[in-house]
């Protein structure tokens, strides 16, 4: 552990001499646009980009603490501006998180790793479709420089945001019930992932409050093999199962594995419904789970008083929804919920039958399709600014381009009739598109 130590503080060392000399640089020199084919991520490439040092410092402002979002296990999460300078679209809003080698917990993994592994993952088709799995823009692999880039303007993460007042009722079931849909996604029988730092404070949510889990540097199951002695070793102190039980990984342990993660699901509700956080200054007081088995009555709910009177809360949701959180938290294994219980309770909750539009109560696949829509919607606002400023060729390229991406999913759409030739006429189009 001494040797660990000395390295990591080695590591910290350089990665704050580099850093500081990057800012000096930056400071002197005359403000920098990123190259035209890094400023248009989505339009003619789907491959994560390579970014550069500098090029992460002038996303965040030379990393400054103004565009601090919070902290994860191991990284610190920046707000960070893409500008395109002369072409006709907006400054780009993403979310830049950037392994922090001053944290203790950050010599036990290798962060090039963890980067790599997180690319890996991002990339499958099933995560970049998932509208709850965060979209990766780009990263950074070079040694001491560490570091991802997401397609997200972010609001804040759910451990600044579950104790004021800036959620309501309805839109903490909408983090909530999104959430679980996002580890039942995970928790596929298929293919499970274990994800294991379940934390309030790896959940970010967009401008809509449309939760993403952004995390997964101790993630093991699926692409990622097995979890790793160093993985298994690290905790999220609040939100771990207190109860010890065999892991090994998702292909060995079975149902307990991925109701580790649900017991700390179970916590992330309790927090979002009676606005408790975990204090990793003060831990031991503040356990979201001990306060919970402390004052839980059967038929009673733990609901903030302040959400109590918000539009959309009934007293029977408070009830149930405490009851499943509950449940989630409970020392026997066998009696949690799977995830796709829980999803499947909390989308049966009057909040979401009777405000299915406000909490986001749709399948994936209907969640892509407008996702597509809007995109093509927002293409077309482009295409008609470029007109009115007489720029003939940026409006024939986005008319093109969206006229393509428009078959492609239109064919898409009939190939699930199993039409060869409509198979073929993707693939071609596919290809002009990527």
């Amino acid at each position: 552990m001494e040797v660990e130590t000395r390295e990591s503080f080695i590591y910290h060392k350089a990665f704050l001499e580099h850093r500081e000399q990057v800012i000096q640089r930056d400071r002197l020199a005359p403000p920098r646009v990123l190259p035209v084919h890094k400023s248009l991520p989505s339009i003619g490439s789907h491959k994560p980009l390579l970014y550069s040092m500098e090029e992460l410092a002038d996303m965040t402002d030379n990393f400054n603490e103004k565009n601090l979002i919070g902290e994860t296990l191991f990284s610190k999460l920046y707000r960070g501006t893409i500008r395109h300078g002369w072409l006709p679209f907006e400054d780009w809003v993403v979310t830049v998180k950037i392994w922090d080698y001053t944290l203790p917990t950050s010599c036990y993994l290798n962060a090039n790793e963890i980067t790599n592994e997180e690319v890996m993952f991002l990339t499958q088709p099933s995560a970049k479709q998932h509208p709850n799995v965060v979209n990766l823009l780009g990263y950074s692999n070079r040694r001491f420089l560490e570091a991802v880039v997401y397609d997200l303007n972010p609001l804040d993460t759910v451990h600044n945001l579950a104790t004021t007042g800036s959620l309501t009722w309805l839109q903490r079931i909408k983090v909530a019930l999104g959430f679980a849909r996002a580890l039942e996604f995970l928790h596929d029988p298929k293919k499970p992932y274990l994800v294991r730092n379940i934390n309030a404070a790896h959940i970010i949510l967009d401008q809509d409050c449309n939760p993403k889990i952004f995390d997964f540097s101790t993630m093991s199951g699926g692409i990622l093999g097995k979890l790793t002695r160093l993985k298994e070793q690290l905790l999220t102190v609040g939100y771990d199962d207190p109860e010890d039980f065999p892991l090994g990984g998702p292909e060995e342990g079975g149902f307990e594995v991925t109701y580790h993660d649900v017991f700390s699901y179970g916590v992330v509700l309790l927090g979002l419904i009676t606005k408790r956080i975990v204090d990793k200054e003060d831990t031991l007081k503040t356990l979201v789970y001990r306060w919970a088995w402390k004052h839980y009555r059967p038929n009673r709910y733990l609901v903030h008083e302040s959400l109590v009177e918000d539009p959309g809360f009934y007293a029977s949701d408070g009830i149930m929804i405490t009851e499943l959180a509950m449940r989630c938290i409970q020392i026997e294994l066998d009696k949690r919920p799977s995830m796709k219980d829980v999803v499947k309770r909390l989308e049966g909750s009057q909040a979401v039958q009777l405000y299915g539009n406000v909490v986001g109560i749709y399948e994936v696949d209907s969640c892509i399709w407008f996702q597509r829509r809007m995109r093509s919607a927002n293409m077309m606002y482009i295409a008609w600014e470029a007109l009115l400023e007489e720029q003939v060729i940026t409006f024939l390229f986005t008319c093109a381009f969206d006229w393509i991406w428009g078959q492609r999913f239109r064919q898409r759409k009939r190939s699930e009739k199993k039409n060869r030739s409509s198979k073929l006429l993707i693939d071609v189009l596919d290809r002009v598109v990527n």
